[in-house]
């Protein structure tokens, strides 16, 4: 692993966990890709997400930073400024705003237009903060975010058959739209394999879902715990319940080629339950964060 790439999973826990988290947070259930070194693109979201949230990870900007015309002008950088200077002004947009990291749609890219700095070879994401969105890539061989632009600032793009493109985050009636599908389930305290609760729940609520895609981009499987436990631990166990949810999309038909899997330990809790002394109450409030999230991303039929 690279440094910048420690840079970065040190910010995503900054300020909630101590720096020996560092290394179990790396680990990632992508493992043919993951432990080759390379970045897959759902950790690329994932260290996205981090950086913006922590504010303290200068590290993720490539020191060739490029930036859309339009963020040039509203953060009026002084010629020459350093990929520091620019991270610290695109986290002061950021600063206490919402965020949600995903891929960008066709439409968002297309919308968005060709300029000096974005390579369509390279994954490129939408970082929604607040009612603002930034196009964001990541260059998953050298571990950095090259550009980074701003949706729905300048005029859209005019698409190569001189027809306007769609608004960036919104579809052409006459093609067939992108849209992300995002399923939550909680698990058993200390568990990883799935109930039959969980089991119907996927088979309801996810495969007959599957089934209206004509085309699937990608499928995350991201694995989460609750706060107790050991970070070590609490990251073997998150990476465990992704997987059994992999699995289990797989034994019913899901493309295992489309599936990454990730686990994010107790990095990212949804519930703090600060309020809860006993033992017993804190396990059965912290229920929501022993959960794994799929998120399927394609083109529905028509």
């Amino acid at each position: 692993m690279n440094n910048r790439v420690a840079a970065v999973l040190i910010a995503a826990l900054a300020g909630a966990f101590a720096a020996e988290f560092v290394w179990a947070q790396a680990r990632s259930t992508a493992p043919a890709q993951a432990r080759a070194g390379a970045t897959t693109p759902a950790q690329a979201r994932a260290y996205i997400y981090g950086a913006f949230l922590t504010q303290a990870a200068p590290g993720i900007l490539s020191d060739s930073i490029k930036l859309g015309p339009e963020l040039e002008k509203r953060l009026n950088l002084p010629a020459g400024a350093d990929s520091g200077k620019t991270y610290e002004a695109l986290v002061a947009l950021t600063d206490g705003k919402q965020l949600d990291v995903r891929r960008a749609t066709d439409d968002e890219v297309s919308g968005y237009g060709m300029v000096p700095g974005l390579n369509l070879a390279l994954p490129i994401y939408t970082l929604q903060a607040g009612d603002q969105k930034f196009l964001v890539q990541y260059d998953l061989q050298a571990n950095a975010i090259p550009f980074v632009g701003q949706l729905g600032v300048r005029p859209l793009a005019v698409r190569p058959s001189g027809a306007a493109a769609a608004r960036s985050g919104e579809f052409d009636a006459k093609k067939p739209s992108i849209v992300t599908l995002v399923w939550t389930e909680s698990f058993d305290y200390n568990r990883a394999a799935l109930s039959p609760a969980v089991r119907a729940k996927i088979d309801s609520d996810v495969m007959p879902k599957l089934k209206d895609f004509v085309e699937i981009r990608y499928i995350n499987v991201n694995g989460h715990t609750d706060i107790l436990g050991s970070p070590v631990y609490n990251q073997m166990l998150s990476e465990k319940r992704a997987e059994a949810v992999r699995d289990y999309l797989v034994s019913q038909g899901a493309s295992a080629e489309k599936i990454e899997v990730y686990g994010f330990g107790k990095t990212l809790p949804i519930k703090s339950c600060r309020e809860e002394t006993g033992r017993r109450a804190l396990i059965e409030c912290l229920a929501p964060n022993r959960r794994v999230h799929i998120e399927v991303q394609g083109t529905l039929r028509q």
